[in-house]
């Protein structure tokens, strides 16, 4: 039987400001877990940015899906954090 190949993806998104990125980060870091078997999302905040690191032994098709479900994601949380601030 073949070992499934791990294909990998790094998103690093930059908002304009410290605030944003930690409200983008904390909601989308819970819907890190639990995840299907053969996937895994590390998120990290770095000042004003959020990077994700998506770490896949699933088909391509399940990685880009899990790359566009965090780029929905990030842009939802980023309209409702500039909303609130204004």
């Amino acid at each position: 039987m073949q070992q499934a190949r791990m294909s990998n993806a790094r998103v690093e998104m930059e908002f304009e400001d410290e605030h944003v990125a930690e409200v983008v980060f904390k909601a989308l870091f819970p819907d890190n877990k639990p995840l299907p078997a053969g996937l895994e999302v590390n998120a990290e905040l770095e000042g004003k940015r959020v990077i994700f690191k998506v770490y896949c032994r699933r088909s391509l098709q399940s990685l880009l899906a899990t790359i566009d479900d965090i780029l929905s994601m990030a842009k939802i949380a980023e309209q409702t954090a500039k909303t609130m601030n204004s």
